[in-house]
Formats: structure tokens, C-alpha cells, sequence
């Protein structure tokens, strides 16, 4: 039981680190894609430009503002202090073209579920 534990615990920190690269691989769609902005809209959001050369650290939290506009209704809490043109400009995009922000988000969102079904087995199990 401990050595499944174990590779499952490793499998989940690969699928982390794979979330990471994929991330850092699809930086070129996120220059594109607030390149369209710009050119639509003349400014991009001061919130996409702080996390945009901020490195591997922030990856994520630079196309959040595109996922939560993509995933909730315009009147949803969630999006409540989201630039409007933000919102407006996704919700324009077809599905194909976006699709990338959803995959890295999902499997970084897997990695970590699956790291805490880990733990919880391994404290329930092991401990």
C-alpha cells in the first residue's frame, strides 16, 4: 500500500510540473490573445500586464482573468471586478481559440486533487 501511495504521489507532482510546462509552452496564444485585445480595446488590463513577466511563479494567475470571464455569467460574483472589456471579448472568441487556458487549468486542478486524495489515503491508510 505505501509504494502505491508512493508512485501515485509522484504521478501527481509530474502532472503539476507537466500543468507548468504546458503553461509556459502556450505562453505564445496568451501573447496573442493580448495582442487581439490590444488592437480591439487600445490597453491591456493592468492585471494581465503585473502578471505577465512576472515568470513561471505567476503562469496561472496571468490567464485566470480570461478563465473566469470564459467560465461565468456576467453578472456572477466571481467576475464582479473583472474589466467589462475583458469579459466581452472572450465571450467573442471561439471555443477552439480558448480552449488552451481551460486544459492548463485543468490539469493543474487535477495534479492537486489527486495529491490531496493522496495525502487523505495515505493519512487514513498509512498513518
Amino acid at each position: 500500500m505505501k509504494l502505491l501511495i508512493m508512485f501515485s504521489s509522484l504521478f501527481s507532482f509530474a502532472v503539476i510540473v507537466i500543468a507548468f510546462i504546458y503553461s509556459e509552452l502556450k505562453n505564445n496564444k496568451h501573447k496573442e490573445l493580448c495582442n487581439e485585445f490590444l488592437e480591439q480595446y487600445h490597453y491591456i488590463p493592468a492585471d494581465v500586464l503585473a502578471y505577465q513577466s512576472s515568470g513561471i511563479l505567476f503562469t496561472f494567475q496571468k490567464d485566470i482573468f480570461f478563465l473566469m470571464a470564459e467560465i461565468f455569467n456576467d453578472d456572477s460574483f466571481f467576475v464582479r471586478n473583472l474589466d467589462k472589456n475583458i469579459y466581452s471579448f472572450i465571450k467573442k472568441q471561439p471555443s477552439k481559440k480558448i480552449f488552451w487556458i481551460k486544459a492548463k487549468f485543468l490539469i493543474l486542478i487535477f495534479g492537486f486533487i489527486s495529491l490531496i486524495v493522496n495525502y487523505l489515503a495515505f493519512t487514513i491508510f498509512i498513518k
